[in-house]
């Protein structure tokens, strides 16, 4: 397992021990996490990146009988919608990063959400593409898709649901038309 869980139970932490003011832990847990956010997105590009390459491999050298993988229509569409997100997702993480560095994290806080729930979809949606282009392999642990497939599906999920940080987006969006 890649994660646990803690409890503690009647622990007592001295004042001098104690980060920050008292009551301010979640403010400064989203101020670390922000930050680890865009990490996340980086490490999912090149996950998407390692798929698409495993995908063209599988398409270009697979014999169907009747011809190669790479010549269905189906698998070239998944892979030019597949490179066409991945663009799409790399220039909105260099984006996000550029906008932290030039106007301050909270300023981007928006295309810090925005990156998070986008990047992890289309991490998925390629490896599910990659998968799906290699058939039964694509869920053995002959693959790294499979790894892929089961350990990276958290990424919808950890550091914020997507739905989280979508309606978050939304309603700063919403606010500027007057909706709270």
């Amino acid at each position: 397992a890649s994660h646990a869980e803690i409890r503690y139970n009647d622990v007592r932490v001295p004042r001098s021990n104690v980060l920050g003011n008292e009551g301010a832990a979640f403010t400064i847990a989203q101020e670390r996490l922000g930050p680890g956010r865009i990490h996340h997105c980086m490490r999912w590009l090149g996950i998407c990146e390692r798929s698409l390459e495993l995908m063209c491999q599988r398409a270009a050298s697979r014999d169907m009988g009747t011809g190669m993988l790479s010549s269905k229509q189906i698998v070239q569409a998944w892979i030019a919608e597949s490179r066409a997100s991945i663009n799409a997702a790399r220039l909105s993480v260099l984006h996000a990063a550029w906008k932290i560095e030039s106007e301050g994290f909270y300023a981007a806080r928006d295309e810090v959400s925005m990156i998070k729930f986008f990047v992890a979809n289309v991490m998925t949606q390629v490896v599910d593409r990659a998968v799906q282009v290699h058939g039964a392999l694509g869920i053995t642990s002959d693959s790294v898709l499979s790894y892929f497939y089961s350990h990276e599906r958290g990424a919808r999920i950890y550091d914020g649901p997507d739905e989280v940080h979508k309606m978050v987006v939304a309603r700063r969006i919403l606010r500027k038309f007057g909706q709270q």
